[in-house]
């Protein structure tokens, strides 16, 4: 099977631009395999496998758990029609074929404002604050 390897550079406030270009390179022919560390400081590097060009949909979830948790996690999002593909990072990466979404409110994972809130939240306390955190630790070294 043809592999491609690009390194990007996404943020983790860009979760919606990273999943358009998963959209965009499927359209293409290039399916999303594997997300991973790079070699490069502040480049992702991304796996593609190559195949039929479709219409298909991804989303990230970020949601740190307990291993417990998981099966139940990545089942709910089975019977919802999306399939898991890797994770990374505390995000798990999904895909839905566009000809299996019977509406516009299953061509995003949260599809309400409460729900995309939600994961902003999680993303913000678990990522960001650490970060504020330190800096406000720091500031005083360097005044």
């Amino acid at each position: 099977m043809e592999k491609k390897i690009v390194y990007r550079i996404f943020t983790i406030a860009d979760y919606e631009r990273e999943a358009l270009y998963f959209r965009e390179m499927h359209a293409k022919g290039w399916k999303l395999r594997k997300v991973s560390y790079s070699i490069l400081l502040f480049a992702v590097k991304y796996t593609f496998e190559k195949c039929h060009p479709e219409q298909v949909s991804y989303q990230l979830d970020f949601y740190p758990m307990e291993k417990s948790e998981r099966a139940s996690y990545l089942q709910l999002f089975k019977d919802c029609g999306w399939e898991h593909i890797t994770d990374f990072n505390s995000f798990s990466y999904f895909r839905k074929v566009h000809s299996e979404i019977e509406s516009d409110a299953e061509f995003e994972i949260y599809n309400d404002a409460a729900g995309k809130l939600a994961m902003v939240k999680r993303i913000l306390t678990r990522r960001m604050f650490p970060i504020l955190l330190l800096f406000l630790a720091l500031l005083p070294v360097f005044s």
